[in-house]
């Protein structure tokens, strides 16, 4: 496990997290300050989850 590997979980966890957001967020119609709220949310969640599989499941060995 190395740095590279947190980063590039992290990086695709955020990417990942915002775009389900946004598409959550459009499908149920909200829009400004909800949106903005869901796709923050949704992003900080992506990034924990890619430091998570970064570190421990994606780079080693699958469950």
């Amino acid at each position: 496990m190395t740095l590279r590997h947190k980063q590039i979980g992290a990086a695709l966890g955020l990417l990942t997290g915002t775009t389900m957001g946004s598409g959550i967020g459009f499908l149920l119609g909200w829009h400004s300050f909800n949106l903005i709220v869901l796709v923050a949310l949704f992003g900080l969640f992506g990034v924990a989850a890619g430091l998570w599989l970064g570190s421990r499941v994606i780079f080693k060995e699958l469950p």
